[in-house]
């Protein structure tokens, strides 16, 4: 019978109750936000990937204030610090400055509020700010100390998530959420896909009798039930169905959106990942 071990190693100690743990997906980090400090530590490099310097493995920073997310460009020199639901402070990490840019969003007749940011790592634009109000593109300009607007698209969303292996982010609108716009960032272009609807399954309303024609809860969609993918350089959305036990695979094109697979799983908790062009 054969036997493998692994050996397991500290890198984080911390309070669980003074802290919130989570991973930046653009820079392979853990992010640690503490009460007085952030901790992004660089996790071990993919084959092929170049590993930053000894000094960037490990960057820790005081708070110097409200911290709501915290993202690390691509080539480690900026922190990208979330401060208010409008504001965002870039902290150059090679330089020691910092320097804060306010959200054009839906300006001052509106309400808005940011939803998500990303370091994308394409020429055309390194940068990505979601609004409730639409999608902001930028170029980061160090020797300005500024933000340059690429590009923004107006586009009303509840709520975003992004890929950085796919360079996709997903916008979710609509009264249960299940539409969803996609934008997809290439080096040279920012391609809008078709629009597309998730469908959700109806269940019967809590404490009804199950019976022909009984009522129906309206339930909306959840960033947690969409994962994007690739298999076989195809570009797939995977909808997990809680209520069915079911994931649904919707084929992204240039041109149309088809909901291509239906899988059963076994739980209705899923966690979805790709390893070799398999679905795990």
């Amino acid at each position: 019978q054969n036997m493998s071990h692994v050996l397991l190693q500290s890198v984080l100690e911390f309070d669980e109750e003074d802290s919130q743990l989570r991973f930046d997906e653009a820079s392979r980090r853990l992010v640690l936000l503490k009460h007085r400090e952030f901790v992004g530590l660089r996790l071990r490099e993919a084959p092929g990937v170049r590993a930053p310097p000894i000094g960037a493995q490990m960057i820790r920073r005081e708070n110097l204030g409200k911290v709501d997310e915290v993202r690390f460009s691509l080539n480690h020199r900026f922190a990208a610090v979330q401060r208010s639901s409008v504001e965002i402070e870039l902290m150059d990490l090679l330089l020691d400055d910092v320097f804060t840019h306010i959200c054009h969003g839906g300006g001052t007749k509106s309400r808005w509020r940011i939803l998500t940011f990303a370091w994308t790592g394409v020429p055309i634009s390194d940068f990505v700010v979601v609004t409730t109000v639409g999608v902001e593109f930028y170029l980061v300009l160090p020797e300005r100390k500024s933000l340059r607007l690429v590009k923004s698209i107006c586009s009303t969303a509840s709520w975003a998530i992004y890929s950085h292996e796919t360079r996709l982010l997903l916008l979710a609108s609509g009264p249960q959420d299940n539409h969803i716009t996609a934008l997809q960032m290439q080096p040279s272009a920012i391609v809008r896909l078709p629009k597309f609807e998730v469908e959700l399954s109806a269940h019967p309303q809590a404490g009804s009798p199950r019976a022909s024609g009984q009522q129906k809860l309206r339930r909306s969609l959840q960033p947690c039930h969409l994962s994007v993918v690739r298999l076989y350089n195809m570009l797939f959305c995977v909808h997990t169905e809680p209520e069915l036990k079911q994931l649904f695979l919707y084929q992204l094109c240039k041109d149309f959106v088809v909901r291509k697979h239906a899988l059963h799983v076994y739980s209705s908790q899923v966690a979805v990942s790709v390893g070799d062009n398999m679905l795990v």
